[in-house]
């Protein structure tokens, strides 16, 4: 099946087209699969950890090393997390049932958005339900048609989304490149609208960091703000979790920080940082915030429970860095490209989406659980295998997969 065939059908037009869309991807996927099609929509059968069981599409199980978790950390079974969980059932029941600015916030939410607002060091802190309707609103809510949203051209899906839904003119610098960023800067009308440069800390297709130091300074030359998509890095990088901003010293420089609870902390929500004047107005102008329902108190417990822990085990992160560090590192030595990572998520090029495919059905089939990057998150020709290492990985299932896809690499030619 043709790379474009998804592409094919998101753009078809006309009212004929509405249900045919549907159909018709329903028929292809039916008839002529990708090759890496049987690795999406696995079910598992147990909750995330280094070894879990998984249902395949062919209905059988196996015990798989899993390297496909944004759960970095490796916690969200904790005791001490689950308790919490269940304390916060028993007194708050299992959802909000209504918008914060209603009756949705708890004590638990305040406190939380306390203890953000002093991990990231800003005034104030603002909870969403996602991580994706987090930056919807932000964006949306910041930004009109008049206003101008500068991109790295491999921001996160949900950015450019908010940023489409706001009416903003938007404009893409190419990926990491800062000497384009300043160039289009340069070229932007004197006028009185407002500039939003957004990037993200941790590209979540590659581990590479942006250059937060250098994109702040250009924020602060050419009168823009701006704006962090950190989700892969919090609690992931940087001293204590603390972020890519603070890898480059200028946690104080960014305007908005923007990150969620889905990535390293295993959980679900967004969440927004910055001065107390901006959290207010977003309280009332982010619509995905104003028009949702709150995140359930017993998810905003297990979070605490979390930021908890992690301050007084702070060897939970730094086993992260050090499996970071083996993974890549081994796969750097065999040959592999694994695309300039800094961060828990290790890809490797391979560039071509039926070799893509095929390689990782043999890890599969080697128990080792993997994700793809591919149209339309990624060109064809980019195509890779994105791993993620989790802190609770043992140093002995990290070898046995850089044995395994060793292996694999001369098989199919990428070494």
């Amino acid at each position: 099946m043709s790379d474009k065939i998804f592409e094919t059908y998101l753009n078809s037009a006309g009212n004929e087209c509405i249900m045919e869309k549907a159909k018709g991807l329903h028929k292809h996927l039916a008839e002529a699969p990708p090759v890496y099609f049987d690795g999406l929509g696995m079910v598992l059968q147990e909750a995330v950890k280094p070894i879990t069981r998984v249902c395949k599409r062919d209905g059988s199980e196996q015990d798989m090393i899993m390297l496909g978790s944004n759960s970095f950390l490796g916690i969200n079974t904790h005791p001490r997390i689950i308790e919490a969980v269940r304390k916060s059932y028993e007194k708050y029941g299992y959802g909000a049932g209504s918008p914060p600015l209603y009756s949705g916030q708890t004590q638990l939410h305040v406190e939380l958005e306390e203890r953000l607002a002093a991990f990231l060091g800003t005034e104030k802190a603002l909870i969403f339900p996602s991580g994706y309707s987090g930056n919807l609103g932000v964006i949306s809510g910041l930004c009109r048609e008049n206003d101008i949203i500068i991109c790295d051209s491999a921001n996160h899906a949900s950015i450019f989304d908010g940023a489409i839904l706001s009416g903003a003119k938007l404009k893409c610098y190419l990926h990491q490149n800062t000497r384009h960023l300043e160039k289009i800067l340069k070229s932007l009308p004197d006028t009185q609208s407002g500039r939003l440069i957004i990037s993200d800390g941790v590209f979540s297709m590659e581990g590479s960091f942006a250059a937060v130091d250098e994109i702040c300074e250009l924020g602060k030359r050419y009168g823009a703000k701006v704006m962090i998509d950190d989700a892969h890095g919090f609690f992931a990088v940087g001293k204590n979790g603390s972020g890519t901003a603070s890898t480059f010293s200028c946690m104080d420089k960014v305007d908005i920080h923007y990150g969620t609870f889905s990535k390293a902390l295993g959980a679900i929500g967004g969440f927004c940082a910055g001065s107390a004047e901006l959290i207010e107005y977003l309280k009332y102008y982010a619509r995905s915030y104003f028009f949702s329902s709150a995140l359930p108190a017993s998810i905003v417990a297990g979070v605490l429970e979390t930021i908890k822990l992690l301050e007084e085990e702070p060897e939970i992160i730094e086993n992260l860095h050090k499996n970071m560090i083996f993974f890549k590192n081994s796969l750097d030595e065999i040959g592999f490209n694994t695309m300039g990572s800094k961060s828990a998520i290790v890809p490797i090029l391979i560039g071509d989406t039926k070799i893509l495919g095929l390689f990782q059905n043999d890890l599969f089939d080697a128990g080792i659980f993997s994700n793809i990057g591919t149209t339309p998150a990624v060109s064809g020709k980019t195509c890779r295998l994105r791993l993620n290492v989790m802190a609770n990985h043992t140093r002995s299932q990290l070898q046995e997969v850089i044995d395994c896809l060793g292996k694999l690499g001369n098989k199919y030619g990428i070494l």
